[in-house]
């Protein structure tokens, strides 16, 4: 037996599931150890030599030349690195958000009630309290929300203002459910036929926008594709409220929206399926506006990413990649994407520092002039889909998926 192989596999199963040590080491992936200076060093996978075949380099423990993972290219980081001083995560945790207030303050959540905190220097995993899969995150000021839909929310540091005896006892990590949140007389109906995907506010809003996507028929009214919650004064809690009117969707191209994002927390823009965009202004007013434009596409968008109040971006199927300059009641089409796949999401940091994200492992960077592919490694031979992408500065970027967290240089 080559012994590169069985180091690999107890490196692995020392750290996380022995079941799942197993099935990793019997794809020969590789396996990441941990940051070494400002590179990750991953054993490197078999040679991939029948039983009894040598590759002239012995079987001694020291022919494992490490992988070292380059500071331009994108390795796995933080909970799935066996050795993280905060704890693992299991690999078949598919990570759904990244969001963050700075390089040093960092959440990433997923499936499972998988939630995780980088302090500038390490990943901790923080107790929800929950099973359920977390899909939104709001990283407000001085607390914080996670959304499994708008049926389940929990809250951290947030103390309800007539909180009784009665009252839901914090996790382990501080998190409280507040269970459905009060609504409007109609939301039950309206949600009901509702899967929630994404939400979107920055830390001092007021509001949070949260998008949906409609899955049955049948109810009285057109669906709503856009709702907002913010904290109600009177109890310190949430609460939910309709963006806009009853039969506002059925004019307006709203009712199957995918992502949402703003230049700022009045100035917002969601994608969705068929194509559909939509700018809303006010949007922390009691009455928001909407305009529908034309993304001059039929596919579904998947993500997007307002850089100013006058630049936007739109990710979705097929590598499709749409740019908004102002103005203009359409969107551009960009034709030099090097990716046909699906692309799951789009976050930067200026117009010239843009990173978006989707299947089959691909990642591509925007510098201002093109967009180019960002090579993925440390992964053996999975190549996950990946769901989510936030960065706070140049540099400092994280990407989410199936089993994986990805960040440059593999660093924390």
């Amino acid at each position: 037996m080559n012994t590169r192989w069985v180091l690999g596999c107890l490196v692995l199963g020392g750290a996380v599931l022995s079941t799942l040590a197993m099935a990793a080491c019997a794809s020969d992936e590789n396996v990441v150890t941990g940051p070494e200076g400002s590179s990750t060093t991953i054993i490197a996978p078999d040679s991939g030599l029948d039983a009894g075949e040598s590759d002239g380099a012995g079987d001694d423990v020291a022919d494992a030349a490490p992988f070292v993972c380059a500071p331009t290219e994108l390795c796995p980081t933080g909970p799935f690195a066996p050795n993280n001083p905060g704890g693992t995560l299991d690999l078949r945790t598919r990570i759904n958000v990244v969001r963050g207030r700075s390089p040093s303050d960092v959440w990433a959540a997923g499936v499972h009630g998988s939630l995780a905190h980088f302090d500038g220097t390490s990943w901790t995993m923080s107790d929800v309290g929950t099973k359920e899969t977390l899909n939104a995150l709001w990283l407000r000021d001085s607390d914080e929300l996670a959304l499994v839909s708008m049926f389940s929310v929990y809250t951290r540091g947030l103390t309800a203002v007539d909180a009784g005896a009665d009252a839901s006892a914090p996790s382990a990590g501080g998190w409280t459910s507040v269970g459905a949140p009060p609504a409007p007389e109609n939301f039950v109906e309206f949600f009901h036929a509702q899967t929630f995907q994404s939400a979107w506010a920055p830390s001092d809003a007021e509001w949070l926008w949260c998008a949906t996507v409609e899955t049955a028929s049948g109810t009285s009214q057109p669906h709503n594709g856009l709702w907002r919650i913010h904290i109600a004064p009177a109890t310190n809690q949430p609460e939910i409220a309709a963006a806009f009117p009853v039969g506002t969707c059925s004019v307006l191209p709203c009712q199957t929206m995918t992502s949402i994002h703003g230049a700022s927390a009045d100035d917002l823009w969601a994608v969705g399926y068929t194509g559909a965009t939509v700018h809303i202004q006010n949007a922390q007013s009691d009455t928001p506006t909407m305009t529908a434009f034309d993304s001059k596409t039929w596919v579904g968008l998947e993500g997007v990413w307002a850089a100013s109040a006058t630049e936007a971006w739109a990710v979705g199927g097929a590598g499709v990649i749409r740019h908004w300059t102002g103005g203009a009641a359409s969107w551009e089409i960009v034709s030099d994407v090097p990716t046909t796949e699906t692309l799951r999401a789009v976050w930067g940091t200026s117009p010239t520092d843009i990173w978006a994200v989707g299947d089959a492992s691909v990642v591509l960077h925007y510098d201002g002039k093109a967009w180019s592919q960002v090579t993925v490694a440390g992964t053996g031979d999975r190549r996950p889909n990946l769901y989510t992408v936030w960065t706070a500065t140049p540099g400092h970027v994280w990407i989410g998926g199936d089993g994986v967290l990805l960040s440059l240089g593999g660093n924390p």
